[in-house]
């Protein structure tokens, strides 16, 4: 079975060649299904080695670009295998690589696939967990797999890990250990669980020094939440204060002194009045010196612009690097025909990689027919993936939510089989069905997608 990881490719099979999508190739990394193509009992079909080979690399490594933002993809492998002749090798694979796993990305995938398995009724996943749990130290600040063994084992499990948790306490009070709501996943309620604790922490000292800290930790939180709603109420007084120690005359002096920070100028900017922006510009109308420059542009990065200036379009050309990014990053939040030529240019450029992929921001408000042809060839001479697909994809797909024109289909088409990130293949897929041109098949795979929301999305279309 030949995989590429860009483009197309295929697979042989009896003979014949079946071609699949990128998304067949990259999928089982990033998105799309192996049942995609194949059904759900991919891993009976003959070809099962090599889909099983694929498959098993994405359980034993989080495939996603960021968990965090995208939720954990997890339960959907899960279920590729689960119910399979593959499952053995499956559970034999995860089981073994289970204690070597680390308080990382891949390490919580891998956890988190053992507690699903686990919950099932497998023995050998659930021993594999809680032998994992058992044998740390926990004196350390976090108990890895915590939520996953009390998602298993309920209440029992959450005593005894706040009785360890507890006897460290006492050892040592100033000790930083596990929070409470981090022992614990939705499988169990957080008020029944500190009723619980409380119950035993009247028979237990250990349980009874881990609820007094979880209750200091409230006390703690609650004075910083009132103390963080203070400073929100306060913020009016504090801009007044920043305004009166940075006049404009100040940031104009600034401007030139080398110690001084694009934050003043930010700041500053997001809080003049039209009158000193002007004072601004008229500076930067004459300034020569590259950091000088720099900085007072910076000073429009959040200002309320009316207008395009000749100088701070001429300064998108300057040599220096730094120069021609703050200028270009003020641009982008005009609309003008200038803009738009940049635009071009820049993205049209043979040197366009996703080391400059913001530039395709530059359309978002100034996108014009025709454009699209431009911006697509610059994608394709892209070789490209992993967070490099992201960089650009992320633009693009802004692009394509920002300007909603039908003609960015095949924008949002290189989105969805390059990124590898679901929440911009699915606003790829919704800006394709809101155009009505979203391919039959992209639209069958889509069912089988990474994504939740995706899933959800084409099923209840259907």
């Amino acid at each position: 079975m030949s995989i590429a990881y860009n483009g197309r490719t295929h697979v042989e099979r009896s003979g014949a060649t079946h071609s699949i999508d990128q998304t067949f190739a990259r999928g089982l990394c990033h998105s799309a299904a192996p049942r995609t193509r194949f059904g759900r009992d991919a891993l009976a079909r003959p070809w099962h080695g090599h889909v099983e080979d694929l498959v098993l690399a994405a359980c034993l490594a989080d495939q996603c670009l960021d968990s965090q933002c995208e939720g954990s993809r997890a339960p959907w492998m899960y279920s590729l295998f689960k119910g399979t002749p593959a499952y053995p090798r499956f559970v034999h694979a995860i089981v073994a690589a289970l204690p070597h796993s680390l308080r990382d990305s891949d390490g919580d995938h891998l956890r988190t696939l053992a507690g699903l398995m686990a919950r099932d009724g497998d023995a050998q996943a659930a021993d594999a967990l809680r032998s994992f749990v058992w044998s740390q130290d926990f004196s350390a600040s976090g108990i890895v797999g915590a939520a996953e063994l009390t998602a298993l084992d309920g209440m029992p499990a959450v005593v005894e890990m706040a009785r360890r948790l507890g006897t460290v306490i006492q050892q040592d009070p100033e000790a930083s250990v596990h929070l409470l709501g981090n022992l614990i996943d939705d499988s169990l309620s957080f008020e029944t669980v500190v009723a619980e604790l409380k119950w035993v922490a009247a028979g237990n000292a250990a349980v009874a020094a881990y609820i007094a800290n979880k209750d200091n930790g409230d006390a703690i939180y609650a004075r910083w939440d009132y103390s963080h709603s203070a400073r929100q109420a306060g913020a009016w007084k504090r801009h007044q204060r920043f305004m009166d120690r940075n006049p404009v005359d100040t940031i104009l002096a600034a401007a030139s002194c080398k110690s001084s920070h694009h934050d003043q100028f930010q700041k500053f900017g997001s809080l003049a009045c039209q009158e000193d922006l002007e004072r601004v510009l008229e500076r930067l109308r004459i300034e020569s010196d590259p950091d000088a420059c720099e900085k007072l542009l910076v000073v429009f990065y959040r200002a309320e612009l009316t207008h395009l200036d000749d100088r701070i379009c001429e300064l998108a050309s300057h040599s220096a690097p730094g120069v021609r990014a703050a200028a270009a990053m003020v641009m982008r939040r005009l609309a003008d025909p200038r803009v738009r030529e940049l635009a071009r240019r820049r993205v049209g450029d043979a040197a366009f990689s996703s080391k400059s992929a913001w530039d395709l921001e530059l359309f978002d408000l100034n996108y014009g027919p025709g454009d699209e042809t431009l911006i697509l060839a610059a994608l394709d001479r892209q070789s490209v993936d992993g967070i490099e697909a992201y960089g650009l994809a992320y633009y693009a797909v802004q692009l394509c939510t920002e300007a909603r024109s039908p003609a960015l289909a095949g924008v949002a088409l290189w989105v969805y089989h390059t990124c590898p990130c679901t929440i911009c293949r699915r606003l790829a897929v919704e800006m394709l069905l809101e155009w009505d041109c979203l391919p039959a098949h992209i639209a069958a795979e889509c069912r089988y997608d990474a994504s939740d929301q995706l899933r959800a999305l084409m099923h209840a279309r259907s």
